[in-house]
């Protein structure tokens, strides 16, 4: 595989990793939204079926981009099999700065992004189940 054919694949890989992230923010503020306008009254049965419609969502979003981490990987092997090449830069985020405690950048990202999602998925249910909304008159 040559250098522009691996730089070729990788632009496209990220492209795709940030096409799956905005989706996953765009569902995100479309069922808060939804939340606030609609579900915040609705029956249990209703709220249990859209965070259910959520979290399929969420987790199809989430092994999309495991299988795009892999590819990812793989790009990272063939140029790493390049030996020499015209940009002269040796990887493209398996480097482990002191900074990171001994995870690399692609391992530093991908647990930024559990714990980011993990905490707003928390946050939904919460706000789906417990959270009591304040009556019309109350918000007032």
């Amino acid at each position: 595989m040559s250098e522009g054919e691996i730089l070729s694949i990788r632009n496209e890989l990220t492209a795709l990793v940030v096409s799956v992230v905005s989706v996953s923010f765009g569902m995100i503020s479309a069922y808060i939204v939804g939340l606030w306008l609609f579900l915040k009254d609705a029956p249990f049965v209703l709220r249990t079926l859209a965070f259910l419609l959520l979290s399929c969502g969420l987790a199809f979003m989430g092994v999309l981009t495991s299988g795009l981490n892999a590819l990812l990987l793989g790009t990272e092997r063939a140029w790493s099999k390049l030996g020499s090449n015209s940009l002269e830069i040796a990887s493209f985020g398996s480097e482990r700065p002191d900074f990171l405690h001994g995870l690399s950048l692609y391992e530093a990202s991908a647990v930024l992004g559990c714990v980011a999602f993990a905490a707003i998925y928390v946050a939904l249910f919460f706000i789906t189940f417990l959270y009591r909304w304040p009556d019309g008159a109350e918000r007032r």
